[in-house]
């Protein structure tokens, strides 16, 4: 069973300190470019996104205790906030 990105929003919003879930990211595998709020989200020991299209890995993201740890793959673009 999965979820959408957008259930972790409140945690990629503490890792990026802006709001993730409408970014885009470019899969390694197939090229196709989505919102990481559509990557399909795996959670078991940590979580898992995965490219909405193929299913190959978009992140891993395992929560310790002093603060979330993340593996990107592919091309992910990120505005920066406004100041």
């Amino acid at each position: 069973m999965h979820k959408d990105g957008n259930a972790i929003a409140g945690m990629l919003m503490e890792i990026f300190e802006v709001e993730m879930t409408t970014e885009r990211r470019t899969c390694q595998s197939c090229g196709q470019a989505n919102e990481i709020g559509a990557h399909l989200l795996y959670a078991g020991a940590g979580y898992v996104l995965r490219c909405p299209n193929c299913g190959d890995m978009a992140a891993a993201i395992a929560t310790v205790p002093d603060a979330p740890r993340i593996t990107m793959f592919g091309s992910w673009s990120v505005e920066p906030p406004a100041r």
